[in-house]
């Protein structure tokens, strides 16, 4: 078993190494590329040889000037890439510095976090003692439970009954003509109807036995209404006494001071929260810089990519090819020497070229598991993993698991579905569901180790009231009651 601190350590190291081996990956590219250059460079000054020994070739002095203004340009153009990376280094060295001071600082912060949260555990755990042998706390947490247990017995009935007062009301609710009379209020003290409405209705209600039938309905809807009164008056003294005790705990709490721990808890962890937001702006600005430096490496900078474009425009000039092809037909050797050079450097570029796709690729799979790794360490903090008493089962199986991940062999969700799995809180001493906390309406107790998330509605002393308990089904008919269904003549 490893706790949550370690296994973001070890996230860390992972992302060390990672970054190692990105900057090792970027330095054999950027030699690559720089070799590419050398390799034209090298070629122009081949061409200048050549062109010194074929001058009868040339129109007075003009492809010197050209190779001559073209090599001075690169060469200011490599002097301002060389400013610009150191620069850059520079930039990242300070960003690098600058995180690094965050993380060391967060570290001891998560301490002092973890300190408080026991401080708040060993206190609770104290007071919940204390209360657990009072007589008169147990007397009252007793009460607490009947009367929960009661008031769930009640509104269960009262559903049940709903439910039954749906089924069995069906046939009545069915035939028309019942249901026309029972609209109109037909045979109680609320119908109203002239005499001859008031003949005709009669007709019906002696024709379908509507007499009889509206007995049977309304003790049909008559029984789930009382029951659910029943049930609303039970959840109101349940809650009374529920409320009773939450009082006490609350109570209890404050003479023993844990409000003040409480805060001081709450406190230290946002001060751990606003670090994180701090680092987490930093890696983004570390990755920022990151993209800039990769693109010095492969030779996307503008100052490499302008400089490769002078020498290649002017190493495809018509008059230096004119040069290179009557030079093959010289029996010269100085030009022969020459020329071999320059076919030697084009097999030397056309290997350079597939290294250079392979290390590309290479990057861009290093680049993105360098960024789920940075993910899954962000998803890690945000998830609490790291909290005090959060723990990891099989210290083993993690760090062999983060090891297949960066050998590309595990995914990031992999990865991730193996630390919810592993991902456990070490118990506290002190219990969130002690006393008005076991009735699914919020707790007055934090619970110390590993939820920090419900401080707010602990230090307001103010447990949340939404309990589970109650909502087991739909809300409840406004009308109800026991009663057999019935068939009449209008086809109940």
């Amino acid at each position: 078993m490893i706790s949550g601190r370690q296994t973001l350590a070890s996230i860390d190291q992972a992302m060390a190494a990672e970054r190692t081996r990105l900057a090792e990956l970027e330095q054999r590219i950027q030699a690559a590329n720089t070799q590419g250059l050398q390799l034209q460079q090298a070629d122009a000054e081949d061409y200048r040889a050549l062109a010194r020994t074929r001058i009868d070739l040339l129109t007075g002095d003009d492809l010197l000037r050209h190779i001559d203004q073209a090599e001075q340009q690169v060469m200011a153009l490599l002097q301002a890439r060389e400013q610009a990376l150191q620069g850059l280094d520079e930039r990242m060295a300070a960003a690098e510095d600058e995180r690094a001071r965050l993380e060391s600082e967060r570290m001891d912060q998560a301490d002092e976090v973890e300190r408080a949260a026991e401080v708040v555990d060993a206190a609770e755990a104290s007071t919940q003692a204390r209360l657990d042998a009072d007589p008169d706390y147990r007397r009252q947490r007793e009460q607490a439970n009947e009367a929960e247990r009661t008031a769930l017995h009640a509104e269960e009935k009262a559903v049940q009954s709903a439910q039954e007062m749906e089924e069995k009301g069906a046939s009545y609710r069915a035939d028309p003509m019942f249901m026309y009379l029972w609209r109109r209020h037909y045979g109680t003290s609320a119908y109203k109807a002239n005499p001859l409405a008031r003949w005709l209705d009669g007709k019906v209600a002696r024709l379908i036995g509507f007499a009889d039938a509206r007995a049977n309905f309304a003790r049909l809807n008559e029984i789930p209404e009382r029951l659910g009164e029943h049930a609303e008056a039970l959840k109101a003294a349940a809650d009374a006494v529920i409320d009773a005790l939450i009082s006490l705990d609350t109570a209890a709490g404050e003479a023993d001071g844990i409000p003040a721990l409480q805060a001081e808890l709450e406190k230290a962890q946002l001060a751990l929260s606003a670090i994180d937001a701090r680092i987490e702006a930093a890696e983004a600005r570390q990755q920022e810089l990151g993209s800039e430096k990769a693109r010095f490496a492969s030779g996307d900078d503008p100052h490499t990519k302008q400089a490769l474009d002078v020498l290649a425009a002017e190493l495809q000039r018509d008059d230096l090819m004119a040069l290179r092809r009557e030079a093959l037909k010289t029996p010269f050797p100085d030009d022969d020497l020459i020329v071999e050079r320059l076919l030697e450097r084009d097999d030397q570029r056309r290997l350079l070229e597939v290294s250079l796709k392979s290390l590309g690729e290479t990057l861009v799979q290093q680049r993105k598991r360098s960024s789920e790794l940075e993910a899954l360490r962000l998803d890690v903090k945000r998830s609490g993993y790291d909290r005090p008493g959060s723990t990891f089962k099989d210290g083993a199986l993690i760090t062999l698991m983060l090891g297949n991940f960066l050998n590309g062999m595990l995914d990031r969700h992999g990865l991730w579905r193996v630390l919810q799995e592993q991902q456990r809180y070490r118990p506290p001493r002190s219990d969130p569901s002690f006393g008005s906390g076991s009735f699914g309406r919020g707790s007055v107790w934090a619970g110390g180790m590993g939820d920090l998330g419900n401080l707010g509605g602990v230090l307001s002393g103010k447990p949340g009231r939404t309990s589970s308990r109650r909502r087991s089904g739909a809300g409840r008919p406004s009308g109800g009651g026991r009663g057999g269904g019935f068939r009449t003549g209008g086809g109940f």
